[in-house]
């Protein structure tokens, strides 16, 4: 019996197979043991080619290596190829979904695997039905191979010992690598090379001098499941929520779990014999830090031995992902000392206004009546770039931005410009695209005022805020990349500052008058003075920051959100003191923020019941009331208005509750005739002392007392609704209409 025998198995007869090629099963067997466990259906002529293309590559020098992928149903299995003297070395793995090394570096005999596949070739040309051409001449490529006429390339290995230790975690390896033998760089090509980072060692784990042997592994494949266990672990440790993470590799499991908040690490080295050993109370960042020292070590002892690795995309991808441990874990190790204000009074100045009272002409009186003006058509429109800018309505789409006025409803003028996020000012409408592009279009003629380059935001959406008050500068404010923000100026479009944060995040920004007050999903908010982007103060908390900062006259309300719970934080804008804390035990909804009444502050919460609240007094922090989730349903629209809390649900109801018992005032229930009639946004709008309601129709109800004013005429589902000073109606539905209602003049009884 041959060293290496090719066998191919046919599937099904030969109509079923199809005309052009032999569906079948190929089994690589040697030493009469099958290699491959019959990977499964592949196209064999395709693969018995590629495979003889590959061995005429080493048998004539041409290449050292050579690699062959095989597509399975769901997996990706590689044969490598190796250059050994006399001798060729044959490696199995699985690329995908996951890395499994089957045979590593198996030596057979050059002319046995000539032969061997020289007798499959003809075995399936056989068979085969159709065109063998490819096939053919690979056989007659390998009949046709004359012996070397140079020395053969022979396999070369040394051997190498590796440690790193951090904090008192202890990674070493005794590794075999090759040396390299190809230039580097030849053909500037960089390559997912998996085959050529295989490299046997043996690896110990040490954690306060108690050692664990991790036994003969692929060290290259352990580095890249330790690097993705320690992303994960620098990750809960920087959101202060849990850790669960579990690696797998050679019947070796390793597993971290650590608790929330800034619990300590345990880490558990499991065998295929059972053997189990857990190392508890192990500081998170030690064990990151030692992961990453390890890991770049080994790709710089990889690019040492064979510099055309340094092309490798795994490679690169270790060593990178190593590099971001190592700044994730600093910038954690360098904590950001709070500050505080020490002269706020300059910045109380700038406080905004406290909101007004529900105030206006439709408080008392009358029911409202609406008169249709007119309906415009925009095909596809984009609900979040469609303003009212004064007499203009900007409407937003996926080819074009169009403004119509908002009185007579003609069109003033039509630009096309690609969708991106956009943002009204007073000085014209700005538009942030993907790429960092920014530019403002003047609200007149639409046409560009300026345009400014910025790097492009890394998740999360455009973040900013506008400045364009008495006394201060015309600023666009804008998160940029992963940690910066920057100021546009509105007029010129320079920029006036930048800040530049230690930590990437995701970074939101709300002003709060001369201030601007930035979180980032980490344990930090920051005030920035608006007029220079100095730092003003610095708050630390012990849990990570949801990011939604709301923010009402003198106070600043932020939640922070761990695997421990949520607490709400009442802050001093002005100065950075937390004024008090209050512990929140239900799971709040996120992106929603705060609501801010007149006596209390309201945390929403949500969850698989439901939506729900719990309220605050605004003075002392003591909770006022709680409505566990299931309230209502969990989509929903809060808006404080004076001392009550409304909200508008996606199951038609709206809901009006007191808010300092948490009584409920009074309730509507509006019909719909579908769940298609349901909004895409169900923010209800205050004006003029009268609350304006998205739903099936546009509902008009005095907040007061919850009595129905009037309804608006539309057809159209009120995807965005806005109301003017007038109170004058407008409506977008999202598939590309407007529509515009006036208020009809109010009969008012004048005593003699």
């Amino acid at each position: 019996m041959s060293a290496i025998h090719v066998v191919v198995r046919p599937s099904g007869s030969p109509s079923q197979r199809g005309q052009n090629t032999l569906l079948g099963l190929i089994d690589l067997i040697v030493d009469g043991v099958n290699l491959t466990a019959r990977i499964g259906e592949a196209l064999a002529v395709p693969l018995l080619t590629e495979l003889s293309h590959a061995v005429l590559a080493i048998e004539t020098g041409r290449k050292t290596r050579a690699s062959v992928q095989v597509y399975a149903t769901d997996d990706v299995w590689e044969i490598g190829l190796e250059s050994d003297g006399q001798h060729v070395l044959l490696t199995l793995f699985r690329t995908a979904p996951a890395v499994e090394v089957v045979v590593f570096e198996r030596r057979l005999r050059r002319a046995a695997l000539r032969e061997a596949l020289a007798e499959a070739i003809s075995s399936a040309a056989v068979d085969a039905q159709g065109d063998t051409g490819p096939l053919a001449a690979a056989a007659r490529l390998l009949a046709a191979l004359a012996p070397a006429s140079d020395p053969l390339a022979v396999a070369q290995r040394s051997s190498h010992a590796l440690s790193r230790t951090m904090g008192g975690v202890k990674l070493a390896a005794n590794v075999s690598l090759r040396k390299g033998s190809q230039s580097l760089g030849r053909d500037g090509v960089e390559r997912a090379d998996l085959h050529a980072l295989l490299a046997l060692g043996r690896v110990e784990l040490t954690v306060r001098r108690k050692a664990v042997s991790l036994g003969e592994c692929h060290v290259f494949l352990l580095a890249e499941r330790l690097v993705a266990l320690a992303e994960d672990v620098l990750a809960s440790w920087n959101d202060g929520r849990p850790c669960f993470r579990r690696v797998e590799l050679s019947g070796l499991t390793i597993g971290a779990q650590r608790g929330p908040a800034a619990a300590p690490l345990a880490l558990t080295v499991s065998r295929r014999d059972g053997t189990k050993v857990t190392f508890p109370e192990l500081e998170p960042l030690a064990l990151v830090r030692a992961v990453a020292r390890f890991s770049r070590a080994l790709s710089d002892l990889v690019r040492a031995e064979d510099p055309s690795q340094a092309l490798n995309l795994r490679l690169v991808a270790l060593a990178e992902g190593a590099r971001q441990l190592e700044r994730g874990a600093a910038d954690q190790t360098c904590e950001e000392a709070p500050v505080t204000n020490s002269s706020p009074e300059s910045y109380r100045s700038f406080a905004p206004a406290a909101r007004s009272e529900s105030r206006g002409r439709w408080e008392h009186g009358s029911k409202m009546r609406f008169l249709p003006r007119w309906v415009a058509t925009v095909p596809s429109i984009d609900l979040s770039a469609t303003f009212l800018c004064g007499d203009r309505i900007i409407v937003g789409s996926k080819r074009e931005t169009a403004c119509i006025h908002r009185n007579s409803g003609s069109l003033l003028w039509r630009v096309p410009m690609a969708r991106a996020a956009s943002v009204a000012t007073p000085a014209g409408l700005a538009r942030i695209h993907p790429d960092g592009l920014v530019t403002l279009h003047d609200l007149g003629t639409g046409a560009a005022k300026f345009e400014a380059r910025l790097q492009p935001r890394t998740g999360g959406g455009a973040s900013g805020a506008v400045v364009h008050s008495a006394g201060l500068p015309k600023l666009l404010v804008i998160a940029e990349g992963d940690r910066r923000v920057t100021a546009l100026d509105l007029v010129s479009g320079d920029v006036r500052w930048r800040f530049t944060a230690r930590r990437p995040g995701t970074y939101r920004v709300r002003r709060a008058g001369r201030l601007l007050l930035v979180t980032g999903g980490d344990r930090s908010l920051s005030a920035l003075d608006v007029t220079s982007g100095e730092l003003v103060w610095r708050l630390r908390s012990d849990a990570a920051l949801t990011g939604d900062v709301s923010v009402d006259h003198d106070s600043a309300f932020v939640l922070t959100q761990d695997g421990a719970g949520a607490a709400l934080l009442h802050v001093d804008p002005w100065s950075g003191q937390v004024r008090w804390r209050a512990e929140v035990d239900e799971r709040v909804a996120l992106s929603s923020g705060c609501l801010v009444a007149r006596d209390s502050v309201v945390v929403p919460l949500r969850d698989r019941r439901g939506a729900g609240l719990m309220a605050f007094d605004r003075s002392t922090g003591a909770r006022l009331f709680a409505h566990e989730p299931g309230l209502c349903a969990p989509v929903v629209s809060w808006l404080c208005v004076d001392a009550d809390v409304v909200g508008n649900t996606a199951s038609g109801a709206l809901l009006c509750l007191d808010g300092r018992t948490g009584a409920l005032r009074y309730s509507h229930v509006f019909p719909r005739h579908v769940d298609a009639d349901q909004p895409r946004r169900l923010e209800p709008v205050l004006r003029s002392g009268a609350l304006f309601v998205p739903q099936h129709q546009v509902h008009v109800v005095r907040p007061r007392d919850g009595e129905l004013l009037g309804t608006v005429p539309t057809d159209l589902i009120p995807d965005l609704l806005r109301v003017d000073e007038r109170c004058d109606v407008y409506v977008a539905e999202e598939s590309g209409h407007v529509a515009a209602f006036g208020a009809a003049a109010r009969l008012t009884l004048i005593k003699g």
